[in-house]
């Protein structure tokens, strides 16, 4: 009986022949992942930086416009300023009253300032040192220079609809800024100067606003130095991502080259079990004659059925007990020749004649 040689399995190799590299897939992945998560990075530590400066910016302005509501009140409440007398060219900017002008004991002249006029002069003296707009205004303004421009005189209306401060950023002068504006309430106090105007104690008789420049609070080049510090940071991590790219396709390659090998082996070693055919199993022989009886139930003769189910060749040849039991007359013959030949031989029976018949 005979089994299938294990030449007719396919050999399994983790391998396709001919597979590209993996690798270059995920390295594509992998960088535009690491692209996206740089990028991402980049925007958010800007949007952040904006925020922060957009905070400050808001801070800083509440900060000096309450400090200017403060000491317009305190200016109010105290009915103005006396400072030294003016230059003639400036005494119209001085209060009005009996007491607009007195002379010190020691004999200086002094002049009685408005509020209005002593913030008036604050903001420019703030303007000129620091770039910071601070502006009184009304949508019915005493003097020309409390005007209101189209910013103030919109947060104005939107004080008329009782609205209690109005920010927003804006582009002023050139360059962006941060205004933010306050409503101006009358107080008796104000009708000293305004009661001309027929305002009444409560109503909203303008508004004080504060212009700042968001270049304050932004550091030359910040934007610059975050986009090359993630520029830098990404090209680090395609520069890993390259060199392991590289170690991968070199290992994918020394993996092809095993398999190969590998392949070329079993290919061989199956090449060698095809030239080879085995007997297994239970083989029917006769007991007297020696022959085998075949799948089909056939008996064929030894030499026979060994040709059909292997490789192996025969020569016929005839041994001493066969020879003398069938040429009894040659026998002799063929005995003593072998003695001569073979004088040392103990079993000269055993062997076998090397005539042929």
């Amino acid at each position: 009986m005979t089994e299938p040689p294990l030449n007719q399995r396919p050999a399994k190799s983790s391998l396709e022949k001919g597979q590209e590299v993996p690798g270059r897939r995920y390295f594509w992945l992998l960088a535009c992942a690491w692209t996206a998560a740089v990028a991402g990075s980049l925007v958010w530590n800007l949007v952040q930086h904006a925020d922060e400066v957009r905070s400050l910016t808001v801070q800083s302005a509440r900060a000096l416009l309450e400090k200017d509501l403060l000491y317009r009140e305190w200016s109010i409440l105290h009915g103005g300023v006396y400072v030294p007398k003016l230059a003639p060219g400036k005494a119209a900017a001085s209060a009005g009253g009996e007491e607009r002008e007195v002379v010190t004991p020691s004999g200086r002249t002094l002049t009685l300032l408005d509020p209005v006029v002593v913030s008036r002069q604050v903001f420019d003296m703030q303007e000129q040192q620091t770039g910071i707009h601070g502006h009184i205004t009304s949508l019915r303004p005493v003097r020309a220079t409390n005007r209101a421009d189209d910013w103030e005189r919109q947060a104005l209306e939107n004080f008329e609809r009782g609205h209690k401060e109005v920010s927003s950023v804006e582009t002023f002068h050139g360059e962006p800024c941060f205004r933010m504006m306050r409503p101006l309430v009358t107080v008796p106090a104000c009708l000293r100067c305004h009661e001309e105007t027929g305002r009444k104690p409560g109503e909203i008789r303008g508004g004080i606003s504060v212009t700042v420049p968001m270049s304050r609070f932004v550091s030359p080049g910040t934007n610059l130095r975050l986009g090359m510090a993630h520029l830098a940071l990404w090209l680090v991590g395609m520069t890993g991502l390259i060199v392991g790219a590289r170690n991968l396709q070199g290992h994918f390659q020394a993996r092809q080259q095993a398999e190969a090998e590998r392949e070329r082996l079993i290919a061989e070693l199956q090449d060698a079990l095809a030239r080879v055919k085995t007997l297994r199993g239970l083989i029917p022989i006769c007991a007297s004659c020696k022959k085998i009886r075949d799948d089909h139930g056939y008996w064929t003769q030894l030499e026979t059925y060994l040709a059909q189910h292997s490789d192996a060749e025969f020569s016929h040849g005839i041994c001493l007990d066969c020879l003398r039991k069938l040429y009894p007359d040659l026998s002799g013959e063929v005995e003593a020749r072998m003695a001569k030949s073979k004088p040392s031989s103990d079993r000269p029976h055993e062997q076998s004649s090397g005539e042929n018949r």
